[in-house]
Parts: C-alpha cells; sequence; structure tokens
C-alpha cells in the first residue's frame, strides 16, 4: 500500500507568523524584558541609537534572538510551534498579547494534517538545548550577529547566573580566520 503524502502549502512561514506577533506586540514585549535587555537593544537600534552597528536585518534577528530567548523562555521551536497551531499560553485568543482582537489578522492556519506533519519534524530534530539557526544572506553579517548575541548571552550570564536561559560557555567552530576575527572580543 503506498504510503499517503501530505500536500503542503508553500507559502507558509513560521518565522513570518512569530515576527508578526511580535511587531504587534513589540512594546508589550519590550515592557517585560529586563532593564539590562532593554538597553541592549537600544543601544543596539538605529532608531534609538544614530550610532548603532548593526544593520536593519541583523537587528531584527537580535530582537527575533531576544524575543525567544527571554519573552518564550527559551523554548525550544516545536513547543512554540505546537502552542501557535494550537493557540494557547501567549499565543491564545484570551491572551493579552493576542492578535485576534477586534478583526487584527489571523494565524495562517495549513490544516491539522500539514501542522502535526511540521510538528513531528520539528520536535523529530530537537536538541537537549535550544538551538536557533541563523539565515541570513550571505554578505548580510551573520559572523557580527553571532558575536553580538554571544556578548548578550555572557552580558545577561554575568547578571543573571541563575538564570538557565543564558549560556555559561560558547564553542565557536570557524572556517578561517576571516570569520574569528570579528568574534574575538
Amino acid at each position: 500500500m503506498a504510503k499517503k503524502t501530505t500536500a503542503f502549502a508553500q507559502e507558509y512561514a513560521f518565522y513570518e507568523q512569530l515576527w508578526t506577533f511580535y511587531i504587534i506586540n513589540r512594546g508589550k514585549i519590550r515592557s517585560r524584558y529586563n532593564d539590562l535587555t532593554r538597553k541592549f537593544l537600544a543601544y543596539n537600534d538605529k532608531s534609538e541609537n544614530p550610532d548603532a552597528f548593526l544593520r536593519e536585518p541583523q537587528f531584527h534577528a537580535l530582537e527575533m534572538y531576544v524575543f525567544i530567548k527571554e519573552f518564550l523562555d527559551n523554548a525550544h521551536m516545536y513547543e512554540i510551534f505546537d502552542d501557535l497551531r494550537k493557540r494557547q499560553n501567549r499565543f491564545s485568543d484570551t491572551s493579552y498579547y493576542t492578535i485576534h482582537k477586534d478583526g487584527q489578522i489571523r494565524w495562517i492556519d495549513l490544516g491539522d494534517d500539514q501542522n502535526e506533519a511540521i510538528f513531528k519534524q520539528m520536535k523529530k530534530f530537537k536538541e537537549e538545548y535550544p538551538n536557533y539557526i541563523y539565515a541570513l544572506t550571505m554578505g548580510l553579517g551573520k559572523t557580527i550577529l553571532i558575536a553580538t548575541c554571544i556578548f548578550y548571552e555572557f552580558l545577561l550570564a554575568k547578571k543573571y547566573p541563575k538564570d538557565k536561559r543564558y549560556c555559561q560557555n560558547a564553542l565557536v567552530f570557524a572556517p578561517d580566520k576571516t570569520v574569528l576575527d570579528p568574534l574575538s572580543f
């Protein structure tokens, strides 16, 4: 008997739904961050600090990293996806952060089959510690972004040593010195 396959909607992008949720709730979400994180983001945000070094795509990636780390408590992607697809916890229609009030936008619903297939795939490849991949176009500054995220991790780990969300160590593998130099801080 042939194995049943699920046709996938190509227009779906989980990160776009997370980004939309974040953008709509940016003020509410940032107000929940600790003071050090708010200062760190403000320092790297060109709209608040004209001398900020990060470019817009890098800063958006940093915002998303901090959003997942602090607001979503460093959850695994499959856990975040599961909450979003089931509209529970922070993604609930009754949540303070809902984006469904008063006719606002709605999540793209792919149907139970596709959602379940995506969820199983995400869960299958989970790591013990949540691992977030940097997917930026070549030449956009992933190395600087990674260095910024590592600095953020150590900054917060130093301030909050008992908080398990922040790493205490980092091991960086680099193909050559052009990548290592920007990471040396």
